[in-house]
């Protein structure tokens, strides 16, 4: 004590910082963790207490004159009276009360409290470094390849092309050392790297569910786990280890059978969990695992809501879901998360044409709409593939229809008769908690919970929306009295308040009959004055001014 107590006057004579903080006065471990004055303590209490932990007697030095006011008592001394005292006597109880902690301190408190942190330090020096000292030089990565304007080959590449042909352009797709002398070839040449590195044909994969009646193939992961937990709910437990396609009940039925197959055939090193089942080969795994499951979620994101546990996840949070990127095909702002999936290259399953990018091809869509498939047999139109195909099935090909013994429902496929039975006719015995609904199994009960009681947040008018009606609240509304358009319904609501529908002049040009709403004046326009665009049934005497209308009463009148 005498010694670090010299070595900081020194320290402070020669205008240096200490290396370490101040000791405490009662287990003489520095304070680096807080501190709380002995003035703001009971020193009477504490003197029967350090007599107990100290091992002093009524000979030795009087405990209060020791302990001065300006001492400092750690918050490991605090807490560990505090926990040792099982008691509960307040006469013996000289720790502060209602103590503010900050937030680093309070999870600091809780693992001390179960056990996991211990009071431990080490006695610094300060050491001088040479000052000879030479930065180890980084290696220099060298690419080979041919100029592409003096024809020769170089060791070094782009050094080469640096210094010499300062015109030149690089590509832009990593690792590639090919030089242009246009925009243009530059943008080819990646299209095309593009467009081969994703035509390439997928590799079929057949999945087999032994746990079915009736052997069901799947084509890839995602539908064969969707058909797991639809199907097959009471095996709910998947096996951790990659590439096992075992399910099990329970947890421990997977952990026995990790333990005695996988952890035999891997001669690496498992990391485990001390919390929950989880392992994995890698160290930064599990550290990763147990801050994002674990560790209190005190760090929050400055543009959302969203709550970490620690600034790592936080700092990738932010570069996947809030740095942005401009598209240069499309223009259109997307978030690097996905990146990815916004630059792969589609196909329009109507029209067969190719874009660049996801951005182009939803925009192509929403004009390709009203292109109709006809069917080759009797020449009916269908706006969508899958109810052209729906029709084939069920009129034209002759396929074994499935119909159900308790109700008058039939299908023409067996997964549809199956999905019927599991939600009308199994007895439901799971219940909501918010809306008191029932259903025949906990993953249905999942899936209803993920729509009607899963609330997000828009960004145009910062309500908060259901997450199934969430796209039909963002789609665009139009103001049937000003005619302004709005991006979701929410807005709408807002501009419904301030405008006045009787400020607006809806008058007919013919006449001059006043209206308060526009669909009420373009109807009295085609009823009165535009009598030429009354459509007429050809079958009956029906008449219309509305041609979907027209549509509709043939093909379920006349064509059923």
């Amino acid at each position: 004590m005498e010694n670090h107590s010299r070595s900081l006057r020194r320290q402070q004579r020669e205008g240096k910082k200490p290396i370490q903080k101040p000791l405490c006065r009662l287990c003489e471990c520095p304070t680096s963790d807080g501190h709380v004055l002995a003035s703001q303590v009971d020193r009477f209490k504490l003197r029967k207490w350090a007599m107990k932990a100290m091992n002093l007697t009524e000979e030795n030095e009087n405990l209060p004159e020791v302990v001065g006011e300006d001492a400092l008592i750690c918050y490991f001394c605090i807490w560990q009276a505090e926990f040792g005292d099982e008691s509960g006597d307040e006469a013996v109880a000289w720790w502060p009360k209602n103590l503010e902690l900050e937030e680093n301190a309070k999870v600091l408190r809780e693992n001390y409290s179960v056990g996991e942190v211990e009071q431990c330090w080490v006695q610094l020096e300060e050491v001088e470094l040479a000052k000879n000292t030479k930065e180890i030089a980084k290696k220099r990565k060298y690419v080979s390849g041919v100029c592409l304007y003096c024809s020769k080959r170089y060791n070094d590449l782009r050094q080469h092309v640096r210094r010499q042909h300062k015109e030149a352009i690089k590509c832009g797709i990593r690792d590639c050392t090919t030089y242009f002398h246009t925009e243009e070839e530059k943008e080819q040449h990646m299209q095309n790297y593009c467009y081969k590195k994703h035509s390439k044909p997928s590799e079929s994969t057949e999945i087999r569910c032994k746990f079915c009646e009736d052997v069901n193939i799947f084509s890839s992961w995602t539908t064969w786990r969707k058909h797991m937990k639809r199907y097959h709910p009471e095996l709910s437990v998947a096996c951790r280890h990659h590439g096992c396609k075992e399910y099990f009940k329970s947890k421990p039925k997977m952990v026995l059978h990790v333990n005695s197959i996988h952890k035999q055939d891997i001669n690496q090193v498992l990391f485990q969990c001390k919390h929950c089942e989880y392992f994995t080969t890698l160290e930064y795994n599990l550290r990763k695992h147990e801050q994002s499951r674990h560790k209190p979620k005190i760090f929050k994101c400055d543009n959302c809501d969203a709550k970490f546990g620690s600034k790592v996840l936080v700092n990738s949070h932010y570069k996947q879901y809030h740095t942005f990127y401009r598209c240069k095909s499309c223009g259109q702002d997307e978030a690097l998360k996905y990146k990815a999936p916004h630059r792969e290259p589609s196909v329009c399953s109507r029209c067969k044409l190719r874009f660049e990018c996801l951005g182009l091809y939803q925009s192509h869509r929403k004009g390709c709409k009203q292109t109709l498939l006809s069917c080759k047999e009797c020449g009916k139109q269908f706006p969508l593939p899958c109810r052209l195909n729906l029709h084939v099935r069920r009129v034209h090909t002759k396929t074994e229809i499935f119909h159900c013994e308790h109700c008058d429902y039939s299908a023409c496929e067996k997964s549809n008769m199956r999905e019927h039975l599991r939600r009308k006719h199994v007895p439901k015995t799971v219940k909501c908690d918010e809306c008191d609904k029932w259903f025949a199994s906990e993953s249905f009960l999942k899936i209803h919970k993920q729509r009607w009681h899963k609330y997000v947040r828009c960004a145009e008018c910062a309500q908060e929306i259901c997450h199934e009606t969430m796209l039909k609240h963002r789609t665009a509304k139009t103001c049937c009295h000003c005619d302004c358009k709005l991006k979701c319904s929410g807005l709408l609501q807002k501009h419904k308040k301030s405008c006045n529908p009787t400020l607006l002049n809806l008058s007919c040009k013919e006449c001059g009959k006043t209206f308060n709403k526009c669909w009420k004046l373009n109807c009295h326009v085609k009823q009165v004055h535009n009598k030429s665009a009354i459509f007429l049934c050809d079958h009956c005497d029906f008449s219309t001014f509305n041609k979907s209308l027209m549509e509709r009463h043939i093909q379920i009148v006349h064509f059923p």
